[in-house]
């Protein structure tokens, strides 16, 4: 009996130390903090991706415009938080001769990632990065991470957690007069 209960208790330690791995792994990003990439003003790295839809994605075809490239996953807490603000800035700048936008998935699944797409009514291109290369050239860390990359190529403005329309809007303005964030 005594072995019995001995395991009982250390299962329920168990579950609640990986409960408590899993709320501090979501919540470890609440407040908005700058990417390296975009700290060192350097140019952002090339990627090809494919679209959920099956359309290729790549920074090739983004050449010359002011980006935005937010890393996100179906699961983050964080990520679905500032979805209400990724939709309204897109709204704004979607038809924007000048201005693209992609969503690319970082530690996702395609089921629930194409379901939540469906379900939200995302309109911007969502990209898949299987081998976590586009992850890696950012040098993201977790999600959500948002940089927005200037004309130039280079990354301009950027956050670590998630983002607001405001914040989306300023560093739009700045990336596309060819300045940085400081």
């Amino acid at each position: 009996m005594t072995r019995h209960r001995i395991r009982w208790i250390a299962l329920a330690v168990a579950g609640l130390l990986v409960a408590f791995g899993v709320v501090l792994a979501v919540q470890h990003r609440s407040e908005t903090s700058t990417p390296r990439l975009v700290q060192e003003h350097q140019p952002a790295p090339t990627f090809d991706l494919t679209s959920i839809d099956d359309q290729p994605v790549s920074s090739q075809a983004l050449k010359g415009k002011t980006y935005v490239v937010n890393f996100w996953n179906s699961w983050c807490l964080p990520c679905r938080q500032e979805e209400p603000a990724l939709k309204t800035f897109y709204a704004a700048h979607r038809d924007d001769p000048d201005f693209a936008m992609v969503g690319i998935v970082r530690d996702d699944e395609e089921s629930p990632v194409r379901a939540y797409v469906a379900a939200n009514d995302i309109t911007w291109p969502v990209a898949f990065d299987p081998d976590g290369r586009a992850g890696l050239g950012f040098g993201t860390t977790g999600q959500p991470e948002t940089y927005v990359i200037g004309p130039s190529g280079v990354a301009a403005c950027g956050g670590l957690g998630p983002v607001s329309a405001a914040d989306l809007e300023a560093w739009l303005e700045v990336a596309r007069s060819g300045g940085v964030c400081t």
